[in-house]
């Protein structure tokens, strides 16, 4: 009888061990699945996040025009960072009455520009990019296109507006 029921054990060991193989596999496929769910999920949500930041303007209202007295005080050469609704801005007084006003959005990767006087450039401390301050036109580095340019006025009761 011993020697039935050794027999009977090891088959039934054999058919045991197949299917318990089978269900821890089964479950490491799974868990590995949600592990790489999970992290695709981290990867895509900001970058979703990022790709629809700059779609819409924020507050609802589209700005259109601000009224920007400090800009008057500056003497030539110098330049102004400011805020045009949601948006970082600058304005350089090039002479008497000569002003340039861009939106001061690098448009290689997003990253804000700033006024160099000493080169007499915009640059971007991002990927080195370069513009120049006359025309806004990139002239060095790795962005694509010109800022974005806005118009100045200097009103008839002496503010000093920008506008899109």
């Amino acid at each position: 009888m011993s020697e039935l029921g050794s027999t009977l054990d090891r088959e039934f060991d054999e058919q045991a061990e197949p299917e318990t193989d089978f269900m821890r596999r089964g479950v490491v496929k799974w868990l590995i699945r949600v592990v790489s769910g999970l992290y695709a999920i981290a990867f895509i949500v900001p970058v979703v996040r990022f790709l629809r930041s700059g779609s819409a303007e924020e507050g609802g209202e589209k700005v259109t025009q601000i009224s920007l007295k400090a800009a008057l005080t500056l003497k030539p050469g110098e330049f102004q960072m400011f805020k045009f609704g949601s948006k970082p801005a600058i304005v350089i007084r090039q002479g008497p009455d000569d002003f340039k006003a861009y939106l001061a959005t690098c448009t290689h990767l997003g990253c804000t520009v700033n006024y160099n006087p000493g080169l007499r450039r915009i640059t971007c401390a991002c990927h080195g990019g370069q513009y120049d301050p006359d025309t806004g036109k990139n002239i060095a580095g790795p962005p694509p296109a010109p800022l974005a340019p806005l118009k100045t006025e200097v009103s008839s009761d002496g503010d000093f507006i920008v506008k899109a």
